[in-house]
């Protein structure tokens, strides 16, 4: 063989080796990613809680995916393999779930709330025989550190099993980045005043509004709902110890009950395209267990003039609006009509000595005003409701506008009411005002016509029904509380009627301290009319919440076409015991 063709073997052979080692690196599979299935973590806290349970399951699963090494499986598969589960999860339960899944690793564990704190257990266990699962543990004194501690786990399993490179904990960063961007020139605190603090995002910000208000838990928020809310009440109408929410829009009574993180429709009832709802309010009137439903309702002449049987005490005219109010009862799962076609506004109001009683109050005329001058105790009998005897109270009060209450513990009685200008006063038990507000409370737009001063020129006063006045007694302190909705804005004061709109305020509480109202407390700035307040067991658990129906629209005058929502502050003062008497 001579030189050149030896040459040329050597090459062809090299060739050969080198691409047979290619074909077999193409031929070997890539690394596949390592699967991890994440369960639903075993929840021992309040239904209000529950939502955290979805919440750790995001978050893990958001920090431990790692592109083409850790891959997390598809939560509804999880689920589908979780469905069934009547007790909480088990490490056996878990393993076996894993292996159905055919998973490499599956994240379990628990969370428990004691009061205001969290405990969070976590198990991340093998499913290979590579070891005993790792335990993670952490404990947080409120329920704005918990996204934190989950951030604070996922770190310690990207680090300990998967070995993630850049994985540090949250303070470790925070150091090296404060020691990083550390200059003389730029550094904030030299400039800092006194109470303010530095954000934990850079240590050129300074917090305006703390990180863990934002996700403050002792408020919480309904669904928004179509159409402005205009009446709401709270109360047992179907008899079986919980309590149940009714409001109403333009002309739909609607029932919930709160279950889980919002509100669940029970009933509704439908009133005709000439209704128009003003007011709702809830009483056990007839004393068997279910309180009914009292909608004041103002509706529109058709031209045909309804029979006195039909039309009690009104004399409607096509396109004037009259009063067909009504009753509900709430049988089984529908709302029906204990009574109707009803000439009275209604309102139910507690008085110290007799408790809480049903008002009827007649419609004024076009002369007289918003309100014929007689508020009576209305009973039922049979199928209607009559006036039984009339309620004396100052001149100046009607069904919608007042509260009784022993202010000063003297076995006297006063009466608060919110007067047209929405001046909240106090008159003592001889109607003689005793104080008087220099803020406006109550505001809304919840409007009806009152009195006509030339209809040539569109000169009509309308009346405008205040959100309710709540006198209770929230801390068990045996000193009532006046409670009531305070406007913030002051523009809408110089703007006539029609044109007025409330989207600012905040409830406060007040009590008597010999000279006048004092403060006791105040939420922060609500955004949006604040319609109704009541006090109650919303969640059905055994304590107290303050309960408020808003209206989310800016254009109040069109307040039917708007949105609105329900809210709660939860109330720190133990079991629901105290007499709530509400406007």
């Amino acid at each position: 063989m001579t030189a050149k063709k030896f040459l040329q073997s050597s090459a062809l052979a090299l060739l050969l080796v080198i691409f047979c080692m290619l074909a077999s690196y193409a031929a070997e599979p890539a690394s596949a990613p390592i699967k991890v299935a994440i369960l639903p973590f075993n929840m021992h806290t309040p239904a209000q809680l529950m939502y955290l349970q979805d919440g750790i399951r995001d978050m893990l699963a958001s920090r431990l995916g790692w592109e083409g090494k850790v891959q997390v499986l598809d939560r509804t598969a999880v689920d589908q393999a979780t469905r069934g589960m009547k007790s909480d999860i088990s490490a056996e339960d878990a393993q076996r779930i894993g292996r159905t899944l055919k998973a490499d690793y599956v994240v379990y564990g628990s969370l428990t709330a004691i009061g205001q704190a969290i405990s969070i257990d976590a198990r991340m266990a093998p499913l290979a025989g590579q070891g005993e699962p790792l335990s993670f543990s952490s404990q947080t004194k409120t329920l704005d550190d918990v996204v934190p501690q989950i951030n604070q786990i996922a770190q310690e399993i990207n680090q300990k099993v998967f070995a993630r490179p850049g994985e540090k904990s949250q303070t470790a960063r925070a150091e090296e980045d404060s020691a990083s961007t550390r200059n003389p020139e730029f550094l904030v605190p030299t400039t800092m005043l006194p109470g303010e603090k530095i954000s934990y995002l850079n240590p050129n910000f300074v917090e305006v509004t703390p990180e863990g208000s934002l996700r403050q838990p002792g408020i919480w928020k309904s669904q928004d709902f179509s159409g402005g809310i205009v009446g709401m009440d709270i109360g047992d109408i179907d008899g079986d110890g919980r309590t149940e929410l009714v409001m109403i829009t333009q002309n739909k009574v609607m029932v919930y009950r709160k279950e889980g993180a919002g509100l669940r429709a029970l009933a509704t009832y439908n009133g005709s395209t000439t209704d128009r709802f003003l007011w709702v309010s809830l009483l056990d009137i007839n004393r068997d267990g279910r309180a009914e439903i009292f909608v004041t309702n103002l509706r529109t002449g058709t031209g045909v003039r309804p029979t006195p049987s039909e039309i009690q005490h009104n004399e409607p005219n096509y396109g004037t609006e009259f009063l067909a109010s009504f009753v509900l009862n709430f049988s089984g799962s529908k709302l029906e009509v204990l009574c109707d076609k009803l000439g009275y506004f209604f309102n139910t109001v507690e008085f110290p000595k007799r408790g809480k009683i049903l008002l009827g109050q007649q419609k004024g005329d076009s002369a007289l005003g918003a309100f014929q001058p007689e508020i009576y105790e209305m009973q039922l009998r049979g199928n209607s409701l009559t006036p039984l005897v009339q309620v004396h109270l100052p001149s100046r009060c009607n069904i919608f506008n007042f509260a009784r209450a022993d202010l000063k513990k003297d076995g006297s009685e006063e009466t608060v009411f919110i007067d047209t200008f929405n001046h909240l006063l106090i008159l003592n038990a001889a109607g003689d005002q005793i104080w008087k507000s220099d803020r406006k409370f109550g505001c809304t737009t919840n409007a009806f016509e009152a009195k006509v001063e030339d209809l040539r020129f569109n000169d009509i006063d309308y009346y405008a029904i205040p959100s309710p006045i709540l006198v209770t007694d929230l801390n068990h302190d045996g000193i009532p509380e006046i409670v009531a909705n305070r406007t913030l804005d002051i523009v809408s004061s110089f703007l006539p009627q029609g044109l007025k709109f409330y989207d600012r305020s905040e409830i406060v509480s007040l009590s008597w301290d010999q000279l006048g109202l004092v403060e006791n407390w105040k939420t922060r700035e609500v955004n949006g009319m604040v319609t109704a307040i009541r006090v109650g067991d919303l969640n059905n658990d055994g304590s107290e919440q303050l309960v408020i129906s808003l209206v989310l629209a800016k254009d109040y005058m069109k307040i039917w076409q708007s949105k609105s929502t329900i809210f709660s502050y939860t109330l720190s003062s133990g079991p629901a015991k105290a007499t709530t008497k509400q406007q």
